[in-house]
């Protein structure tokens, strides 16, 4: 079995201690955890990059999703499921593949083409808290981008407030290309007015596999923010470097 993943075992530190009635941050159980793994600080730890692992299992599409969990987006692109085994500890996992190119028949997905597999709750218990949809990505062979989206919606369905990862290549945005498990999070804060939320994984705009696993959802933790947008436009002239 391989270790858990640090924000993850920091999690579960601070979830144990809080049982016990001591309390620590979220810091503080970071530090603890790149100790534990034998580095010298946090910031050590964290400038670790991904290490890729075994191939990804590529069973037909997988099992059907477990309840509570849905797809939307281009069925007739990517095929999406459940792997019992799937995740990086060997616990469920679920799965977004392209049909392309191993169906000679099966376009590739172009840009803004994507599937994702989602569900919506009642936005009533999170209204005026920030609160963070979490998962492990992983990525093989992909031309495309996964991610982690979440939105909160008015009861006219509008969209008060959304976050799918950026649309940047980031430390901490979309993966692509083959990788190792990789952690990801997005947050927003609840508006009063929100009916209900949406959060999901997606993958699209290519070709390859995309598995997420260890997922949670819950109030905001440590540095878990509403990503920080530009207070100005930027590069209206579309100069390149």
């Amino acid at each position: 079995m391989q270790t858990p993943y640090p924000k993850t075992m920091a999690r579960i530190l601070r979830e144990a201690l809080a049982e016990r009635a001591l309390s620590i941050s979220h810091s503080t159980a970071l530090e603890i955890v790149a100790r534990q793994l034998g580095h010298a600080d946090w910031n050590v730890l964290s400038a670790q990059p991904a290490t890729p692992s075994a191939a990804i299992p590529t069973p037909a599409g997988g099992g059907p999703l477990p309840e509570g969990w849905h797809v939307s987006g281009r069925s007739d692109l990517f095929r999406a499921g459940l792997l019992t085994q799937g995740g990086p500890d060997g616990e469920a996992a679920l799965s977004i593949d392209s049909l392309a190119p191993a169906d000679p028949n099966a376009p590739v997905a172009g840009s803004g083409e994507f599937l994702t597999i989602m569900q919506r709750i009642s936005a009533e218990p999170w209204r005026g808290r920030m609160v963070s949809f979490r998962a492990r990505l992983r990525c093989e062979q992909a031309t495309g981008s996964g991610r982690l989206w979440i939105h909160a919606r008015n009861g006219a369905r509008e969209a008060l407030v959304f976050d799918n990862l950026g649309l940047e290549a980031t430390a901490n945005g979309p993966i692509t290309g083959t990788t190792g498990w990789t952690e990801r999070h997005v947050t927003i804060e609840v508006p009063e007015t929100a009916s209900y939320l949406g959060f999901g994984v997606l993958y699209g705009s290519g070709t390859g596999r995309f598995r997420a696993a260890g997922l949670s959802f819950g109030q905001a933790e440590g540095d878990e923010r509403p990503r920080a947008l530009p207070n100005e436009p930027r590069n209206l002239g579309l100069q390149t470097a």
